[in-house]
């Protein structure tokens, strides 16, 4: 692969890093679309927390589509947020590397989190969210922003760390991604398509195992051989053909959350958000109301 100034052309110059249910995928798109940016053919490498055993080659190959009018390049895994020791890996192979972290009210994060363990299967019998609690620690976990933020700030400067929020994405999604733009050094003024569209909605699979055979479906191709076939499927209406018959709104079938589960929630969350207003420097007060009202999206 040929250099610039001494670098791989492969080698990443940014990571999105989550956390998981917090518009990663939005900020994915809005990367996507901009012709001065490469990322990845498949989101979510997981690289530096699942898949570190595979080596840098096989991450630089990920990005082997990099030509010299690319700027930025890089990728987003919600996992690196949380995981403990992908900071100090990031840092040892990419010390330079423009870092973006969404985040959104962790106990809206946590309700969404328990709509996708139920979407996918994971949640079986009781589906409320209190079961939920009980049977997942990560719920909890994953919103501790400001722990795991603090680790991430061991290893990288704050200039070197943009965050996105999930509330100013929804009140603001094109002045957030030229925000995106600029901080990874590419043409602000682009404007991508979809800005408003909601990713991931949220819903749960009448048919576990109809849903398994569209997952295995869109996994056979997901890579771009086979994209094609994939795409061929939409344009004959056969995904939306699966959706009408196999998804059902969340809410219909996941019953609303207890009001104390949700201020025991609050109360566990206060201190890790009062401590993200210092690390961040703005105040989040919406995070910290009780009674507020839930966010729908998944």
């Amino acid at each position: 692969m040929t250099t610039r100034n001494g670098t791989s052309l492969s080698r990443p110059t940014y990571v999105g890093i989550g956390a998981q249910k917090c518009a990663s995928t939005w900020v994915h798109r809005i990367l996507a679309a901009h012709p001065q940016v490469c990322v990845p053919e498949v989101k979510e490498l997981d690289f530096f927390s699942y898949r570190f055993d595979h080596g840098y080659q096989w991450y630089e190959r990920c990005f082997a589509r990099t030509s010299e009018a690319v700027l930025a390049r890089g990728e987003v895994s919600p996992s690196y947020f949380h995981e403990p020791a992908v900071p100090a890996r990031v840092a040892q192979y990419l010390p330079e590397a423009r870092i973006v972290l969404t985040l959104r009210d962790p106990v809206e994060r946590a309700l969404s989190n328990h709509r996708h363990e139920v979407r996918v299967g994971h949640v079986v019998g009781d589906l409320s969210f209190e079961a939920g609690l009980a049977n997942n620690p990560m719920y909890v976990e994953q919103g501790l922003y400001a722990t795991h933020l603090r680790r991430w700030l061991r290893y990288f400067p704050a200039e070197q760390l943009q965050v996105v929020l999930l509330d100013d994405v929804m009140r603001d999604p094109l002045g957030v991604s030229r925000s995106v733009y600029r901080f990874l050094g590419v043409d602000e003024q682009f404007v991508p398509p979809g800005l408003v569209e909601r990713y991931n909605p949220s819903y749960v699979s009448r048919s576990r195992m109809l849903a398994g055979v569209k997952d295995a479906a869109y996994g056979a191709t997901r890579w771009p051989a086979l994209r094609w076939a994939w795409d061929a499927a939409a344009g004959l209406g056969l995904r939306s053909i699966y959706r009408g018959v196999n998804h059902a709104a969340s809410d219909d079938v996941i019953p609303p959350p207890q009001p104390g589960t949700l201020g025991m929630l609050r109360q566990r969350f206060e201190p890790e958000v009062r401590e993200l207003e210092q690390l961040l420097g703005r105040p989040l007060p919406g995070w910290l109301a009780r009674g507020r009202p839930m966010e729908v999206a998944a």
